[in-house]
């Protein structure tokens, strides 16, 4: 059965810290609560489920790296970066200053036989929005749910709020003179925005709904219709690939013609001037008995047009062509990367009819059970 989305980014510093809150109850009790921060070294070497690292977990496994580097291996460009940052007041970036952007993307446990095609768009798309940012991607399978670890660095020179989508809203709201409560909730529809930009560009694709039925207090019939929307999302991309590989070879023959077709436009265009200036400087020519002078002139000053648009026309058609050729290479090098997907869209298919078959045969071989012969 399809679940929900689970993607999440949090910030971290070289060294880790304390956070005090002071929050006031109801009944007007004043409470106070101090948090500790962990690093980014700490968190990394988590990642890598260095020993000692992780005391959470009861069993770790060794993590799979899918992009980039050791999640350690992130650590000297952190501080690489840090070492030559600035604070909003041009001071030197403290220890516990946020310097590396370490987020999580997770699928359900269920739906772990499509972990790897969710890795791979999941990393496609983090490549897309971080660019030479993205450090590292690891895989985890000792938890509860199958998931991604990512790590994204700022460029040297750049500051860190505007790599993070909420600080940069914050930053800007504070800039537009808005008071505090208006920042956070520039910060916080920022965040929103990058949830539903990895729900409609990734999860979505992976019939993963936006939120959970909790969050939202949804019927079970209604989460359900959620579920099966998502799922027919997921169904729809694999359907339109095999499609779209039946006119892969129609798609070839279609950027053929297309090119032929833009070349004889051009040549009809090209010979119609032509011949327009062939007819008018052989009637020059017939028009006149004396070579006078004037006719000489007139003669000299046609054949230059008609070199001049012969040129023109040499040009139109190396110009049509080129265009013609562009438009090949184009279509060409996308239908071959159509074909790339669909060839790996009919490995989902058949790891769907499989699990489809694994699970009719688990249904058949149950029915006793679900029906006692007294039921009957």
């Amino acid at each position: 059965m399809a679940g929900y989305q689970f993607i999440h980014v949090d910030s971290y510093g070289r060294e880790g810290s304390s956070r005090t809150t002071k929050k006031t109850k109801k009944s007007g009790e004043n409470v106070t609560t101090t948090t500790r921060v962990r690093s980014a070294s700490d968190i990394l070497a988590e990642q890598w489920r260095e020993q000692g690292a992780c005391p959470h977990i009861k069993n770790p496994q060794a993590p799979k790296l899918i992009f980039g580097v050791p999640p350690m291996d992130v650590l000297p460009m952190i501080h690489e970066w840090a070492d030559q940052a600035k604070d909003a007041q041009g001071r030197k970036l403290r220890k516990d200053g946020l310097c590396v952007l370490i987020g999580v993307a997770s699928l359900p446990r269920e739906m772990e036989s499509n972990f790897d095609d969710f890795a791979k768009d999941t990393v496609k798309w983090l490549q897309e929005k971080y660019g030479d940012r993205l450090k590292s991607v690891v895989a985890h399978n000792d938890e509860a749910h199958p998931h991604l670890h990512f790590s994204v660095v700022p460029r040297i020179g750049e500051r860190f709020d505007d790599m993070h989508e909420g600080y940069r809203a914050s930053k800007q709201a504070k800039e537009d003179g808005k008071k505090k409560g208006e920042q956070n909730l520039a910060y916080i529809e920022a965040m929103r925005r990058f949830q539903d930009e990895f729900s409609g560009k990734v999860a979505m694709t992976h019939g993963l709904t936006r939120i959970g039925p909790a969050r939202r207090r949804l019927t079970r019939s209604e989460w359900n219709k959620e579920k099966q929307q998502a799922a027919y999302f997921a169904n729809l991309k694999r359907i339109a690939l095999i499609y779209a590989k039946k006119g892969y070879k129609q798609g070839i023959e279609k950027a053929k013609i297309e090119a032929a077709a833009i070349i004889e436009e051009a040549q009809k265009k090209a010979d119609a001037i032509g011949s327009r200036f062939s007819a008018f400087f052989a009637g020059l020519l017939q028009g006149w008995h004396q070579p006078t002078a004037e006719a000489k002139a007139e003669k000299e000053r046609a054949e230059r047009q008609a070199e001049q648009e012969r040129d023109k026309r040499k040009m139109a058609e190396n110009a049509a062509k080129e265009q013609a050729d562009k438009r090949v290479i184009a279509i060409a090098n996308e239908l071959q990367d159509t074909k790339a997907r669909l060839e790996a869209s009919e490995r989902d298919v058949l790891k769907l009819e499989e699990e489809n078959n694994r699970f009719k045969q688990k249904i058949f071989l149950e029915m006793p059970q679900r029906f006692p012969k007294n039921a009957i």
